[in-house]
C-alpha cells in the first residue's frame, strides 16, 4: 500500500530500527548490533555503515577496534546461514539457536562435494590445533590442511564449507584481520563463555528480540528474516505471548512488544541513507510498505545477491545512492527517483555530513541522474 496508511507502520517500524532522531544510540558498536538484533556482514564495510546509520559519534575506526581488539563485537554465521555481525554476549545463544539448521545445510554441501564425516572430524582437529595460538589467516588455515592431508588441491569450495561448520558449531568465529586477509579463531579462547538463555528460552529471546529491532511485525516476517520454519518462529512468539499486543492498522496479523514507545510523526521527515545489505530491508517477508516496483527493481539491480543502498524518507524508498572515495575526500551521489522536493535536501546533507564524521574525512553530495519517476507518499 501506498498510501497515508502505511506511515505509522513505517514509522514504528523506523524507532524499532534506531532510525528516527530520538532513538540513534551512542558510539557504542555492541549497543547498537544488540538493539537491532545484529547486522548482515558478508562485506565489513557495509556492516559498518548499518551501524553508522543507527547511531550518533560513531567513527569507522571505533568500529574496526571493536571488532580487532575489544572483541566486543564478533562476527558469525547466524540468520539464514550469513555472516551477521552481532554483540560478543549474544553470540552464544544466538548459535543456539541457528546453529543445528545452519550446521545442516553445510554438512548437505559438504556431502555434495565428496566429502564424509570422518574427514570433516580430521579437519576440525586440524583447524583446532592450528587455533589453538591465535588468530590464523584463511590461507595459512587452507595450507594446514593440505599439508597434513585432510584436502587436496585443487581444494575448492571445501574450505569455505569447512570453516562455515566449524563456526556453526561454536568452535570458531572470523577473528581480526592480519593486514588485508581474514582470519580466524578459537571462539572460546575469543569470547568468554557467559550466562545466557539456551533451548526453548533461547528461542523465545530471538523472539523478543526480533520485535525489539523490526516491529510492528508477524511470525512470518520472523521466519523470513531468521531462515528458521514458520512453525518455530510460531513457536517463539508464542512463548512471548503476554509480553506483545496486535499493532492497530489496516494490516493484521502484526505484532509489537507492549513496553514498545508510540511512534510520533517526526517533523521534519526522517531521511535515511541506508548501505548495502541495512538490516531494515532484510527484516520482513516483503517490502512493499517500503517502497513500489522502482525501488525493488534498483535494490537487486546488477544481481549477485547484493542489497543495493537506498534513500529513505520517513521509512518509504525514495532512490539510491552510491559511494566514491577520491585521494582527499568521498563523494556521495544521490539516485533519486523522483525529482525531490527541495525540503529533503536538508536532510541529505545532514545524513552526507554524518557518513563524512564517520568515515573521519571530508565528504560531499551531489543528485544524479533520475531512476525513475514515482510520487512519494504522504
Amino acid at each position: 500500500m501506498r498510501d497515508a496508511t502505511t506511515l505509522p507502520l513505517r514509522l514504528a517500524r523506523l524507532r524499532s530500527q534506531r532510525l528516527t532522531d530520538g532513538t540513534r544510540l551512542g558510539p557504542d558498536p555492541a549497543a547498537i548490533a544488540r538493539a537491532v538484533c545484529a547486522v548482515q556482514a558478508q562485506d565489513f564495510d557495509a556492516a559498518r555503515h548499518q551501524l553508522r546509520a543507527r547511531s550518533v559519534g560513531l567513527t569507522a575506526g571505533a568500529v574496526d577496534h571493536a571488532f580487532d581488539h575489544e572483541r566486543s563485537v564478533v562476527k558469525t554465521w547466524l540468520m539464514r546461514g550469513t555472516l551477521h555481525l552481532c554483540a560478543a554476549d549474544d553470540v552464544r545463544w544466538m548459535l543456539d539457536v541457528f546453529g543445528p539448521a545452519v550446521n545442516r545445510l553445510g554438512a548437505r554441501q559438504w556431502a555434495t562435494l565428496g566429502l564424509d564425516d570422518t574427514t570433516l572430524q580430521r579437519a576440525l582437529r586440524v583447524v583446532r590445533t592450528a587455533l589453538a595460538n591465535g588468530p590464523v589467516s584463511r590461507r595459512a588455515l587452507r595450507d594446514e590442511l593440505v599439508r597434513r592431508g585432510v584436502f587436496r588441491e585443487p581444494v575448492g569450495q571445501a574450505m569455505i564449507y569447512l570453516l562455515f561448520q566449524a563456526a556453526t558449531l561454536g568452535i570458531t568465529c572470523p577473528g581480526p584481520r592480519i593486514g588485508r586477509a581474514d582470519s580466524f579463531v578459537l571462539l572460546d579462547d575469543w569470547v568468554p563463555r557467559g550466562d545466557g538463555p539456551r533451548g526453548d528460552a533461547a528461542l523465545a529471546e530471538l523472539a523478543r528480540r526480533y520485535l525489539a529491532a523490526f516491529g510492528p511485525a508477524s511470525e512470518v516476517d520472523l521466519a523470513a528474516w531468521s531462515g528458521l520454519p514458520v512453525a518455530r518462529a510460531r513457536t517463539g512468539m508464542a512463548a512471548i505471548a503476554r509480553e506483545i499486543m496486535e499493532f492497530p492498522g489496516p494490516a493484521p496479523g502484526l505484532w509489537a512488544l507492549r513496553s514498545a514507545a508510540p511512534a510520533d510523526i517526526p517533523r521534519p521527515s526522517v531521511v535515511r541513507l541506508l548501505g548495502h545489505f541495512d538490516t531494515f530491508l532484510l527484516g520482513y517477508r516483503r517490502r512493499h510498505h517500503l517502497g513500489d516496483e522502482k525501488a525493488e527493481d534498483w535494490i537487486h539491480r546488477g544481481g549477485g545477491g547484493w542489497i543495493r543502498p537506498v534513500v529513505c524518507v520517513d521509512g518509504w524508498i525514495v532512490g539510491g545512492w552510491r559511494l566514491e572515495h577520491s585521494p582527499v575526500q568521498a563523494e556521495v551521489t544521490v539516485l533519486p527517483f523522483e525529482r525531490l522536493p527541495a525540503r529533503l535536501s536538508a536532510g541529505i546533507g545532514r545524513e552526507v555530513a554524518a557518513i563524512g564524521r564517520f568515515l573521519e574525512r571530508p565528504t560531499r553530495w551531489s543528485s544524479g541522474p533520475l531512476v525513475g519517476l514515482t510520487p512519494l507518499p504522504t
